[in-house]
């Protein structure tokens, strides 16, 4: 009978130890939501779970990198704008140029107009973001527009940055490409600038066919990075699309269903409070009680 009465009550604080553990484990879930606590909970979701954190993760750095691209884009864009505007007016000029009744005096106050112009084109060439040359290539700290006539100094390189698995986007534009070929802007300005001081209309016929160019290169520059701009937005969206699914799927191995976990909740503690009872009874009893 002693026997019996040992192993029965074993048995009892075995299975009263291992209900508290329970208990303790649904206390915690309700607490902080999460099914998982440790790897053994489930072996089984540690794959997913760990894959679903790392794409999440890089989803963000992505993003991140989207975000800062695009910021670099929008000045960009804002430069070639004022570049592009610049030719506009240099156009225009040309064009009231070739008016036959303006005076020596009216074109030089036009040539005067130029000579401004040229001042803005070269703030433009050699401006700076984050103290770093945008037109320079990888030749960040070099001023990449000096001297008369005007020369580059900077590299022709195209920077890449990595926007998702696999796929890299450029960020720059190199001032070579923009400002000195095909056509030379800053040549074209000078051209202008002569021809008003000359009073040659041959000259400033033939001017508004460079300036036409001139403000067309810059559009085409200014298209190729709009269209990249835009080509970020959609991997951008892609981007947050995949963190949403990882973050659904994290959410389906790892979460609680808090509405199941009180529901266990009361029923175990139920249990534990009737084993407690049963085994408090039976540490009462004594070998006299079996005499």
């Amino acid at each position: 009978m002693k026997v019996t009465q040992m192993s029965t009550y074993r048995s009892i604080q075995f299975n009263l130890d291992r209900t508290s553990d329970s208990l303790n484990q649904l206390y915690l879930q309700a607490s902080n939501g999460k099914r998982l606590q440790r790897p053994s909970d489930d072996p089984s979701a540690i794959g997913p779970v760990l894959s679903s954190r790392t794409q999440i993760v890089t989803s963000d750095r992505y993003m991140k990198t989207i975000a800062s691209t695009q910021d670099g884009l929008d000045i960009l864009d804002g430069y070639l704008d004022g570049t592009e505007t610049l030719f506009t007016r240099a156009k225009e000029i040309a064009v009231s140029g070739l008016n036959g009744a303006l005076s020596a005096e009216d074109l030089q106050t036009l040539a005067d107009e130029v000579d401004q112009l040229q001042t803005e084109l070269m703030d433009i060439a050699n401006a700076k973001v984050d103290d770093k040359y945008i037109f320079a290539g990888y030749a960040e700290t070099t001023q990449p527009f000096s001297g008369n006539p005007v020369v580059y100094n900077g590299t022709s390189d195209h920077k890449l940055v990595e926007v998702s698995s696999g796929q890299t986007v450029q960020t720059n534009l190199s001032g070579d490409e923009l400002f000195m070929g095909p056509i030379n802007l800053f040549q074209a300005l000078d051209d202008l600038k002569t021809a008003l001081n000359t009073s040659d209309t041959s000259a400033l016929s033939t001017q508004l066919d460079t300036l036409e160019g001139a403000a067309e290169q810059v559009r085409g520059k200014r298209s190729e990075m709009g269209n990249i701009n835009a080509h970020l937005d959609d991997v951008s969206s892609m981007t947050s699309e995949l963190k949403l699914q990882m973050q659904e799927r994290l959410s389906r191995y790892e979460d609680a269903d808090l509405s199941e976990v009180l529901t266990d909740m009361t029923r175990t503690e139920q249990a534990y409070e009737a084993a407690l009872s049963v085994s408090a009874r039976l540490s009462k009893l004594s070998i006299l009680d079996y005499l």
